[in-house]
This record gives C-alpha cells, structure tokens and sequence, in this order.
C-alpha cells in the first residue's frame, strides 16, 4: 500500500483525531458545529493525496485559501491558530503513514512541500482579508458615527458593531476575490461567483439600510417605489439564499399559490432578510424556520417564526426602537428591526412580535395588499 492509499483509506481517523487534538488544545471550537470547524479539511487532505499521484499542487492552494477565508468568520481563529491546525494536520497524517515501514522518504517530502504551501497560501489570504475588510469596514462606520454626531459614549460601540456586521460579507468578497486570482477548476468559479454576488448584495443592503435608517427622522416615511409582483417567488429566492448560507431548514408556506402585491419589492426583501437573519440568529442553525406569506381581507400578512430562545416581555415593547440592541454583547447595529419597522409603516402597515418559551418567536409584518 503506498502513502496515497494509506491516507486515503485512514482519511476518517485522520479527520477524527485532528479534532481531537484541535479541541484539546483550542477549547473554544467546541463551541462551534463540526462541520463548520472541518470546512474545506477533508478536501485539503484530498488534493494532498492528488500531489502524491499527479505532483498536482493547485487545489492544495485553492483549498488552503478556502480554508483561511472561512476561518476569518470566526473570532476565535488568529493566524497563529491556523498555521497550528495546518501542523496537528501533518502530525495525524504522519502518525498514519509512519504505521508504514515501506514509505518512500520521497513521499514524505512531497507531504511537507505540499502543507508548507498551504501554510503559506492560508496566511496571506487570512492576513489580507482580516486587515484589508477590518479597516475598510471601520472607515466607513467612522464616517458615519460623524455624520450622526454620536456622542463620545455611543461613538466606539457603534463603529464596533458597524465593522463587526461588515466583516462578514466583506470577508467573503476580499477570499472569493484572492481565490480568483489562481488557477481553479469551472465548478469552483461558479461556486465563488455565487459567493461574491450574495455576498455583495448583503454588503449593499446593511449599508443602505444604515443610510435609509439612521437618515429619517420620525415625522418621515422611507420613499417607497411599488410594483406587481409575485411575492412568492421574491421570498423563494431569498429564502435559498439562506438555505445555502446557514443549512437550516427553513419551509415556506401559504394559503394561496400566487401572491400578487403591489409593493416596494426591493423594500420587502431587505425587510424579510432581516427578520431571516434575525430568526437564524436566535434560533441556531438546529432550529427549523416557518415562513407564511398569507391574504387576507385585502392584507399581506408576511411572518417568519423560529423556535429559539423567547424574547423578555419588559423589552418586546423596545425591539423596534432606532438602535436598541436585544443583544448587548456588541454584535448587531441595532437597526435591522427598526428597517423592519419603517418598511411596514411606508407601505401603510405595521409589525408586530409574539414571544414565549414553549413555542418560540414570530415577527409578522402586515401590510394593504393593494
């Protein structure tokens, strides 16, 4: 059995045990799913095995810059900690194929050339993204804290959350951009362009609804620009989207088959990515998502429930308020339900939220049909 066969067919124990070791020694990740922490690991040890039969190292690049790019979502996860996981990685791998008196050394050193390369492609693309979007997304939220003379008190916490939120979708944008600049098969360059536009429309959306938001006073209306449209098929499209994004299970139901509005679709939408956002944010990637899109009695009635945690009774009457923040631990701009809020009252409507421990949480956003 050569080296090639060897890691292929001990690939599961390899995964098993570098987990072992990761949370051994980084205890934080236990916090986080499995899968997420494994990403792109199973398929870096894949194109290890491919420079052993080809010498063909170009998915050991793509896969390590895949890798670093996911690991910059989390704030656990510095540098040193990849180059860390990169070395448990070769230790198991090592661990195996030592079990072996008949490796060849040269494979060996085909091992080590290949983790010293992703070692290398890892760092820049985790260095780029992390300083590149980290001070791209602060200039923008320094901007705006001066446009909005926040006071010195509310002025950092609010840039904090602003480049927190940024982050996110910045980072996906700057990987999916370094990612693009090698050589990388069709099937991935789909891959990271559907990345890039979700990616870019989120980036968009947190921007224009800070801008829309913070820029109305509260005599005065969001300006909305309606049209006929097929509501259904407008939340089916999002609704993938964080399908893709978040792996919940997420149904959407309705008591028509067509839904047939005159509304700000571009309004509706971002005002339904926030209360998705909001209910996988609270509800975890366990919890199933119901979406209803219902008419009646000349009403759109638009929910999304989850089956999270249940929000206090002494602050269901602040949730909408311009800049309350449910959580306090920084994350969040405190406007995305204010948004919700002023897209129901310029279309003529309103939203409102139920809560309780036994059966979860409800936005519901209702509006004139016509």
């Amino acid at each position: 059995m050569n080296t090639a066969e060897i890691i292929r067919s001990k690939k599961e124990d390899i995964l098993n045990n570098w987990m072992e070791t990761l949370i051994k020694n980084m205890p934080e990740v236990k916090n986080h799913d499995k899968t997420a922490i494994q990403d792109s690991v199973p398929d870096l040890i894949d194109a290890i095995v491919e420079v052993l039969i080809s010498d063909e190292d170009g998915n050991i690049i793509a896969h390590s810059q895949k890798h670093a790019l996911d690991r910059s979502r989390f704030d656990v996860f510095s540098l040193k900690h990849i180059i860390q996981e990169y070395n448990f990685l070769k230790k198991e791998i090592f661990r195996e194929t030592d079990k072996f008196s008949d490796v060849d050394p040269g494979e060996r050193d085909k091992i080590m050339f290949a983790f010293d390369q992703a070692i290398e492609q890892a760092a820049e693309t985790f260095y780029r993204v992390k300083q590149g979007v980290q001070v791209n997304a602060r200039k923008i939220a320094e901007k705006k804290a001066d446009e909005m003379e926040l006071q010195d008190e509310n002025r950092e916490e609010f840039i904090h959350s602003i480049s927190h939120d940024l982050n996110n979708p910045l980072n996906a944008i700057m990987g999916s951009i370094s990612l693009l600049e090698h050589e990388v098969d069709v099937a991935d360059v789909k891959k990271i362009l559907s990345i890039l536009k979700t990616s870019s429309i989120q980036a968009e959306s947190l921007i224009k609804e800070l801008l829309d938001v913070s820029g109305i006073s509260c005599r005065e209306k969001l300006p909305v620009n309606k049209e006929s449209v097929n509501l259904l098929d407008e939340l089916e499209t999002e609704i993938e989207v964080f399908r893709v994004l978040h792996r919940n299970h997420i149904e959407l139901q309705s008591n028509q088959d067509r839904i047939n509005v005159d509304v700000d679709v571009n309004l509706i939408r971002r005002a339904f990515d926030n209360l998705m956002s909001n209910a996988v944010k609270h509800g975890g990637k366990a919890a199933p998502i119901l979406v209803r899109c219902d008419l009646e009695n000349d009403k759109l009635k638009l929910s999304v429930h989850n089956g999270g945690g249940s929000i206090p009774d002494d602050v269901l009457d602040k949730i909408f308020d311009r800049y309350y923040k449910l959580d306090k631990s920084g994350k969040g701009w405190g406007i995305g339900l204010s948004f919700v809020k002023e897209v129901a009252r310029a279309h003529g409507g309103h939203v409102t939220v139920w809560s309780n421990k036994e059966k979860g949480t409800t936005f519901e956003l209702v509006i004139p049909a016509k």
